[in-house]
């Protein structure tokens, strides 16, 4: 079996045959590998960026890959939910055991911090021909967006920190007259596909958003907002224009991308902190906490989604796919094959949105 491994701490990747001689349980699925989604959490796997990757018990190397679409091979005896021939997508974290919180299906809400995520830390991910998962960490995706599949990992990450927003913002009656939320404003902060999803995911509940870089948009950047009603704005041409903002989602992990935009905000709005990143100082004084108390504002941050998460995300890329046609497939800048995974993995290619290896 063909297999892309790293040794966490050490530069570099290496595509190797690789016998993890995995047995078929029970409760098991034998999966073979379809596509791999690239983010910034291989790259920094990659280039050692990422203190806390580390190989599975038992291992000197680790298996990257956490993004992935497959199709059933093999079932065991007692696998009730899939049969040869389904395409799935498999769940990254898997709970550490112990709290409350992982006993009942929310990993992502971990308090312990032991739990593992495949590809990243403690557990052999999914950038291999194929690989065997527990029944219980799969999700079924209809044939119909088997091209698409591969995004259901990172859409399921914003599926997440979406109802994390509604959740918070019950304090208060934060809907409009008709019901919905278009008398609301939402900036997103970056163009990537987090950017994009959190986009698509705001207009569907209604809001009018803006998608916010440092930098015109590329030709499939410029299609997709066009086509998902999202206006672009290039923020090194100043702010002035932007009107007042009731929610922003910062995808970029740059503090100095969204604190100048925090006196945009309107009473009651929130902030939303997603991307991650080091070396960016931006400094905070007192003059912004008093703002953030005194107009409400709440802040979260957000990471991981549950096997939940994931079921939604299959349900919008579905709907997505029949109102946005192609912008959802044009989302996909990239294909390689596994031999020629160091153009994605060493680095971003040019006007990248998502890119993906394909075995």
């Amino acid at each position: 079996m063909k297999a892309i491994v790293v040794k966490p701490g050490t530069k570099g990747f290496e595509l190797k045959d690789y016998d993890l001689r995995e047995k078929l349980g029970d409760h098991q699925v034998m999966i073979k590998t379809l596509y791999n989604g690239i983010c910034g959490t291989d790259r920094g796997i990659v280039s050692s960026k990422l203190s806390f990757s580390r190989p599975q018990d038992g291992f000197s190397e680790l298996i990257l890959g956490h993004e992935a679409i497959g199709m059933v091979k093999e079932v065991g005896d007692n696998v009730v939910s899939f049969r040869k021939g389904d395409y799935v997508v498999p769940i990254v974290r898997r709970g550490c055991g112990e709290c409350l919180n992982c006993k009942v299906g929310r990993s992502d809400f971990c308090e312990t911090g032991k739990f593992v995520e495949a590809g990243i830390r403690g557990k052999n991910g999914f950038m291999r021909e194929e690989f065997v998962d527990d029944e219980a960490y799969l999700v079924k995706v209809p044939e119909a967006i088997k091209d698409i599949g591969v995004l259901t990992e990172p859409l399921s990450n914003v599926v997440k920190a979406i109802d994390e927003l509604f959740q918070v913002q019950r304090r208060m009656i934060w809907n409009c007259e008709d019901g919905a939320y278009s008398c609301r404003n939402a900036f997103v902060i970056g163009t990537g596909p987090i950017g994009i999803f959190f986009s698509l995911m705001l207009k569907t509940f209604g809001f009018n958003v803006y998608l916010l870089n440092r930098r015109d948009p590329s030709p499939k950047e410029e299609y997709i907002s066009r086509k998902i009603n999202a206006t672009f704005i290039n923020t090194s041409k100043g702010l002035s224009d932007l009107p007042k903002v009731d929610v922003i989602a910062d995808t970029s992990g740059f503090p100095s991308a969204f604190i100048p935009l925090l006196n945009k905000m309107n009473k009651n709005s929130a902030l939303i902190l997603f991307g991650t990143q080091s070396g960016d100082k931006t400094q905070i004084d007192a003059d912004l906490i008093t703002f953030f108390v005194e107009n409400n504002i709440a802040l979260f941050g957000s990471v991981n989604a549950n096997k939940l998460d994931f079921k939604e995300a299959i349900n919008y890329l579905t709907m997505w796919k029949e109102k946005y046609g192609d912008a959802l497939s044009s989302m996909i800048t990239t294909r390689v094959k596994p031999e020629e995974a160091s153009k994605i993995l060493l680095e971003k290619p040019s006007g990248e949105i998502k890119s993906v290896i394909e075995w």
